[in-house]
């Protein structure tokens, strides 16, 4: 440290989500209540305490300690204390160590694979990292109800002295876990400080300001829908549920699912070829049920799944201010993505209905085109594969190798092949990341002679790429560790799951492109109002703004991509108040079914067709 900078801050805010003085609601920003921190040496020897209450925190113009280039600032999930900061309207730190995502790069472990054994994914809390480097703490104290009690505004029952002596402890606790990581243990190494800082400037600077901006909501339509829960919910059942009706549905009423259910309908239904996990068990995932879209009412059933938890639980953080301010979780997966969780990209496409954006205001969401794959191309170095991609459609390139098609023309071949396209997509995803021939013959329904062609054809024409993967995975047995291109440690124990490995530098190569975007697109001052997988939504005044914002999103895709170009395409151009809606028909029948069912109750006007797919505005009571 001492290297780099004269002055290290250890800091930790306790602030409220919800209720409280200020009767904040979950998704409003968060109220700060009090700072502690420790102001060290380069030596991280203790130079002073800073504690601070609420009367002071606001009274505050600027934080009450450096924040320049030569001081490095440091807390645990340092985006909560920077939402802070954002709320105090201080300037961020120059330089932010985030003692999370240095934890979780040392624990980002692959076990060994066991279908039948269910896990349960271990808590990353900053007592559990302490716990992780043999530091123990917080004895006598119930740290769980405490930061409940402050988070929801119920802190009047410890006092003031009392919260700032919790405060100080979590500040205490981070110190020793610095100088932990920084010194590293046998199977912990120490943390690498330039890998760290640079994580932590996505991690900690870029999601703080994404997670403070949200995104718009029509909130009169949310309510609506809440309010009319009941019928929204039948209407749903009854057109998406193919089993609806039946004596045994795979949905309850109240908007239930059950795998039971679900294993007797594709019993009834003559569907055997369903893939299954190694233990036996149906895959329900959301590459099985695509893969499995030509089975009739499948997509439909699909959609249903991914929506109903979404209206039924209601999760949503919405402020008062109509914002929905989903956590981002940032390198919560074990490729480096984020794990996003409560937003209407965690819900089927059709409930991205409920984002409108005010009518002064532009909306766009940018995605870069078919970017695993680019990945993929540009990392094997296959040059077949690379002119595939170049070409503007990879999926009609793999139905021409694959001979589903001889039509030259890409253009016409995805005008009129839609349903093929999509089976391509699904396709080429399940070849790249290693699915074998029994499972591609289920998902194709065809004899396993047939699957076994398509692999080998791919194989015959992408030769490097499979011999890249293959090196790929051996390098990383030898190792017992995977790295992305910029670092981000995959490590690795007996017996993985191999498709876990060929999937890894494709995701994370893609993890990679968007915090390097992000972390460029916040430098120019276009902050994002929500990261999705491949894509970044907007809100934005000017045009100009948008068109630079692709460029730096492109510029991101080159620079992993090793300099192709991954391009970025405009999936949704919002103005004057226009309502988010998905291309894809499963999606517009979706949001079509939630209008009609308010029109049924007379909970709104009956409206042509067009409006119920593209409406404007919020919704309005009859």
């Amino acid at each position: 440290m001492s290297e780099n900078f004269g002055v290290v801050v250890v800091a930790d805010f306790e602030f409220e989500i919800s209720g409280g003085d200020y009767n904040l609601r979950s998704g409003d920003i968060p109220m700060p209540l009090c700072l502690v921190a420790h102001v060290l040496d380069e030596d991280l020897r203790h130079v002073r305490t800073i504690r601070l209450w609420r009367d002071e925190l606001l009274a505050a113009k600027c934080p009450p300690f450096d924040v320049g280039p030569d001081v490095l600032f440091v807390a645990y999930s340092a985006q909560a204390e920077l939402m802070c900061f954002k709320a105090l309207d201080w300037r961020f730190p120059v330089h932010v160590f985030d003692l999370h995502t240095a934890f979780l790069a040392r624990s980002n472990v692959l076990l060994p694979y066991n279908p039948d054994e269910k896990r349960n994914k271990p808590r990353k809390r900053l007592s559990d990292a302490c716990r992780a480097y043999g530091i123990e703490g917080w004895e006598n104290i119930d740290k769980e109800t405490i930061a409940k009690d402050i988070g929801e505004g119920h802190w009047c029952k410890y006092g003031r002295e009392r919260i700032l002596d919790y405060c100080e402890e979590d500040v205490r606790m981070s110190v020793r876990l610095l100088r932990a990581q920084l010194r590293g243990l046998p199977g912990l190494p120490p943390a690498d400080i330039e890998r760290v800082l640079f994580w932590s400037s996505y991690g900690a600077n870029c999601v703080a300001l994404i997670q403070a901006r949200g995104m718009p909501i029509d909130m009169p339509m949310w309510n609506l829908v809440q309010e009319n829960k009941g019928a929204v919910i039948g209407e749903l059942l009854r057109w998406f549920d193919p089993s609806y009706g039946s004596d045994a549905p795979i949905y309850t009423p109240e908007g239930e699912w059950s795998y039971e259910r679900f294993e007797q309908y594709l019993v009834r239904t003559g569907v055997a070829a369903w893939p299954r996990l190694d233990s036996g068990r149906l895959n329900v995932d959301s590459d099985a049920f695509r893969l499995m879209y030509h089975v009739p009412g499948i997509e439909g059933l699909h959609a249903l799944r991914d929506s109903l938890s979404f209206i039924v639980k209601a999760r949503l953080p919405i402020g008062r201010d109509g914002r929905n301010r989903p956590s981002l979780f940032p390198f919560c997966t074990a490729t480096g993505r984020n794990a996003h969780a409560k937003s209407p990209y965690n819900a089927h496409a059709g409930m991205r209905g409920f984002i409108v954006f005010p009518r002064d205001a532009i909306g766009v969401y940018l995605d870069w085109r078919t970017q695993e794959i680019g990945v993929a191309a540009a990392l094997s170095g296959d040059t077949a594969l690379i002119d595939a991609y170049r070409a503007g459609d990879i999926y009609h390139a793999l139905a021409l190798v694959l001979g589903f098609t001889d039509d030259p023309d890409p253009v016409n071949w995805k005008r009129t092949n839609p349903a093929m396209r999509n089976r391509m997509k699904v396709l080429q995803l399940a070849i790249s990341y290693g699915m074998g021939v029994p499972s591609l013959a289920r998902g194709l329904d065809r004899h396993a002679l047939i699957a076994s062609e398509i692999i080998e054809r791919h194989k015959r024409s992408y030769p490097r790429f499979w011999q890249w993967r293959a090196d790929m995975v051996q390098s990383a047995m030898l190792a017992r560790r995977m790295e992305s291109v910029f670092g981000w440690p995959l490590h690795i124990t007996t017996s993985p799951n191999q498709r876990t490995l060929y999937n890894f530098p494709m995701q994370s190569g893609g993890a990679e492109m968007l915090r390097l975007a992000t972390m460029r697109l916040c430098e120019a001052g276009i902050v994002p109002v929500m990261l999705v997988h491949d894509g970044i939504l907007f809100e934005e005044a000017e045009h100009e703004r948008i068109e630079q914002a692709k460029e730096i999103m492109r510029s991101a895709g080159r620079d992993i991509c090793n300099g192709l170009t991954i391009d970025v395409e405009v999936d949704q151009m919002l103005k004057n108040g226009a309502r988010y809606h998905d291309k894809r028909p499963v999606a517009q029948q979706m949001w079509a079914t939630v209008m009609r069912a308010l029109e049924a109750v007379g909970a709104m006007r009956k409206r042509k067709h067009h409006e119920l797919r593209y409406a404007t505005g919020p919704a309005h009571r009859s």
